[in-house]
């Protein structure tokens, strides 16, 4: 009699090819899912060990420490961790506080108000200040008419500072959340001379800009080069504050200040 076959069990999982798999698919997924999966990763953590009795530690400071580490497992930025770490204590004092339940609608409702999309577009509000408008203003054209746009100008002050500074620039912004885009457009309709357009600006059209700025996220930054390389005319000149693109060189660096942030200039 021959040796018995071992059972047929199929192909061997390639977990080697899954990883980069898993982590191009993290990198297409909001942060606000993956920060979700990483609270959800430290409840079947901290849970059977709360029913076993066997915490090391107080249940809501392991859940914190747990769902922090799964975020950083997971790929997210640094800032994630602060907020997973912190989530189920600042939870567990808000229900201690026995608030008003409005508050709560009300904090909801400024939030989606000033930053709508961000938990998919992984671009937040940011504000320029005047270091950066001045810095700015020195790399504009000084004599000739020019078309500026602020991609996600928030509360419009790069374009109302400018726009008042350069009688012969053309200046709009593109704001996508509700609140800094009506601001921004109240303050144009009060005697500045810019227009804001709400809405997605991977949807505006740069061909017929001269200047480009934009103070927006790295998560960003790689898809609107390939846009500005498609539509942008080219003697566009492109602005970032902040925020490099990956893999392509500046024409020049504009320091601003102490704070260490810099303008990425590129001359197309």
């Amino acid at each position: 009699m021959g040796q018995p076959r071992a059972p047929d069990c199929g192909p061997v999982p390639d977990f080697g090819a899954a990883l980069p798999r898993l982590g191009e698919r993290l990198a297409r997924t909001p942060p606000l899912l993956i920060a979700l999966l990483a609270q959800l990763m430290a409840v079947a953590a901290v849970l059977p060990l709360a029913q076993a009795e066997a915490l090391p530690l107080p249940a809501w400071a392991l859940h914190g420490v747990t769902a922090a580490a799964a975020s950083a497992m997971l790929g997210l930025p640094s800032w994630w961790l602060l907020i997973n770490l912190s989530f189920v204590p600042a939870a567990l004092w808000l229900c201690a506080a026995e608030l008003d339940p409005a508050w709560f609608l009300v904090a909801f409702a400024a939030m989606v108000a000033v930053f709508w999309t961000t938990y998919r577009s992984r671009v937040p509000l940011y504000l320029s200040g005047r270091s950066a408008c001045d810095a700015l203003a020195d790399l504009l054209p000084q004599e000739r008419a020019f078309h500026l746009v602020d991609l996600g100008c928030g509360f419009g002050g790069v374009l109302d500072r400018l726009s008042r500074r350069f009688a012969q620039g053309r200046f709009r912004g593109v704001e996508i959340a509700p609140l800094p885009a009506w601001i921004a457009s109240l303050r144009a309709r009060c005697g500045a001379r810019f227009e804001v357009t709400r809405g997605d600006f991977f949807s505006l059209d740069l061909s017929e800009c001269d200047v480009i700025y934009a103070f927006l996220s790295p998560a960003a930054m790689e898809a609107l080069w390939a846009k500005i390389k498609r539509e942008a005319r080219p003697s566009t000149l492109f602005i970032s504050n902040s925020f490099g693109v990956p893999g392509v060189e500046p024409h020049q660096l504009v320091p601003l200040g102490r704070g260490g942030r810099v303008l990425y200039v590129w001359r197309l």
